[in-house]
């Protein structure tokens, strides 16, 4: 592939906030979706996958943003693949709006998992292994790896029915939205998420009560299940 594929959006109603304008978890959103269809069109997505009784999970991403669109604003987000190693491969996205000028970017990392055993699958073995990458720069720096957090204000939430995506745990994007409903409405008024950070590191089953870290003087979260064990944590950088 000499190009980067792009994909047109209009970010509709229900995507966007009180102020009129798109929530981070709907970008986010708009960005991973776009994953799953370049995959498709690859001829390496999950309806490829599943075929193999395995799917795509994603491990890390970071998203920076310059301005955040507009409810009714069209979009367009290119994406392509810059690396494959056994383990991960590495996915960029660029969101531009009308005018051609690039509003936000985003780095993300994914694994390939076995959805019976649960781990981990060598990515080598995927036959379109050799035609994936692309070499384009990437848009931002790589995904930060999140330290943990010794403590901080918690909050309660159990998986429910509209927290899962296909693979039957906890959607990507609803791990955002968690950390973000702890942040007061003030704030979120103010300010931009410039640039977010997470890591994925287990997953959230469907009945699993979490309790969400949220650090005291960090905009920094960690999500652990029953065990204390951490799920998933999030940074967020805010101007």
């Amino acid at each position: 592939m000499d190009n980067k594929r792009e994909y047109i959006y209009r970010i509709e109603p229900g995507d966007a906030d009180f102020m009129k304008r798109a929530t981070l978890m709907s970008l986010a959103d708009y960005i991973l979706h776009t994953a799953g269809e370049d995959a498709d069109r690859g001829g390496f997505g999950v309806r490829d996958l599943n075929l193999h009784n395995a799917s795509w999970v994603l491990t890390r991403m970071a998203l920076e943003v310059e301005r955040m669109p507009a409810e009714y604003e069209r979009i367009r987000v290119t994406t392509w693949v810059s690396a494959v190693t056994r383990a991960m491969t590495t996915r960029n996205f660029e969101v531009f709006d009308e005018k051609g000028v690039r509003i936000a970017c985003a780095v993300t990392n994914w694994a390939m998992l076995d959805l019976s055993a649960r781990r981990m699958l060598d990515l080598h073995l995927l036959p379109a292994y050799d035609s994936m990458t692309q070499d384009f720069p990437l848009p931002a720096a790589l995904p930060c790896r999140l330290a943990p957090l010794s403590g901080g204000r918690e909050y309660e939430h159990a998986v429910v029915y509209s927290d899962l995506d296909f693979n039957c745990h906890a959607n990507s994007v609803k791990y955002i939205q968690w950390a973000v409903d702890t942040l007061p409405l003030e704030l979120l008024q103010q300010k931009r998420f410039a640039r977010t950070d997470i890591n994925f590191i287990r997953e959230a089953r469907y009945g699993e009560r979490l309790r969400i870290v949220a650090a005291e003087e960090a905009l920094a979260f960690e999500i652990r299940n029953a065990e204390g064990e951490a799920v998933c944590r999030i940074a967020f950088r805010m101007e």
